[in-house]
């Protein structure tokens, strides 16, 4: 381990499902695995795939793309990155749709261990995408403060139930592009003519339906203030391609929720594939420093 902050025992890591920008990933020390994502005819890692650019292929591709997890080779050069800051590493993560995030991330680890002799705890936090963000600045925040592995896992695993992310999209069709559409509707009743509230934690979730997106925001700010009930919190704004949008539920949380931090990002594939261009969301965590 070379370079490491001072008192800093633990490094923290995800994937690129994430979303936080390469700023805030530096300020904060988070190692990124970035996802794969295959269109019709391409294919790109995530990191090499601008947001514009993939809502603009998006619209005219015949299905929606394929999201796959990360390499395990990409997660063992995350470990190995993160070892030069800090002694061990904490890897947090969703298997979204499917477990191979976690196969891949625990296989990395296993490697890790073996030839470089990097102690890594991998953690299916239980949340993901924007939630999952804000689960990660968290953790680093404390890591950064010098909190131990131990303390920093029993902060995230306090906090974990009022942890979310909601999704408010401008229009069903992705959605209804997926081919799952009626196993949404068992949830909410039919959705044509409406817009559906999107929840993620391990996979995609119709949880509510409007008329229109800015009742569904609306709604989206209630679920939140709800949940975290008071807490301080951080708070990740993300959006498709909407930055208007984005500033303008800003501004609504900073009057509704306690946020200890604001912060707004860029929608990527993982979500934005299911609620396309124009969404936007909201994904919170309580402040691990107040949990712990």
């Amino acid at each position: 381990m070379v370079g490491a902050a001072v008192n800093q025992q633990v490094s923290i890591v995800s994937d690129s499902s994430i979303d936080l920008p390469r700023d805030e990933l530096a300020r904060a020390g988070i190692g990124i695995a970035p996802l794969q994502v295959a269109f019709s005819t391409e294919f790109f890692r995530d990191d090499a795939l601008a947001r514009p650019d993939f809502y603009a292929r998006l619209k005219t591709e015949p299905r929606l793309p394929t999201i796959a997890a990360a390499m395990p080779a990409d997660f063992l050069a995350a470990y190995r990155k993160a070892h030069e800051r800090a002694e061990k590493v904490l890897c947090l993560i969703n298997p979204f749709e499917s477990c191979s995030t976690y196969t891949a991330a625990y296989s990395a680890a296993v490697v890790a261990r073996r030839d470089d002799r990097i102690e890594v705890e991998v953690m299916n936090t239980g949340r993901a995408l924007t939630g999952l963000a804000a689960m990660c600045l968290g953790a680093s925040d404390m890591a950064l403060r010098g909190a131990s592995l131990g303390e920093i896992v029993a902060a995230l695993e306090e906090a974990t139930a009022q942890v979310n992310s909601y999704y408010a999209p401008a229009t069903s069709e992705y959605l209804e592009r997926d081919g799952r559409i009626s196993l949404y509707e068992m949830n909410v009743g039919p959705l044509s003519g409406m817009l559906p509230l999107v929840r993620v934690w391990g996979r995609v979730a119709v949880v509510g339906k409007a008329r229109t997106q800015a009742e569904n925001v609306a709604r989206v700010l209630d679920l939140a203030a709800e949940e975290l009930a008071g807490a301080e919190a951080i708070v990740i704004v993300t959006h498709g391609a909407n930055p208007e949008g984005a500033q303008a539920l800003a501004a609504r949380a900073r009057e509704r929720l306690q946020c200890a931090r604001l912060l707004i990002t860029e929608l990527g594939p993982s979500a934005g594939a299911y609620c396309g261009k124009g969404t936007v969301g909201l994904g919170f965590c309580p402040s691990l420093q107040k949990v712990h």
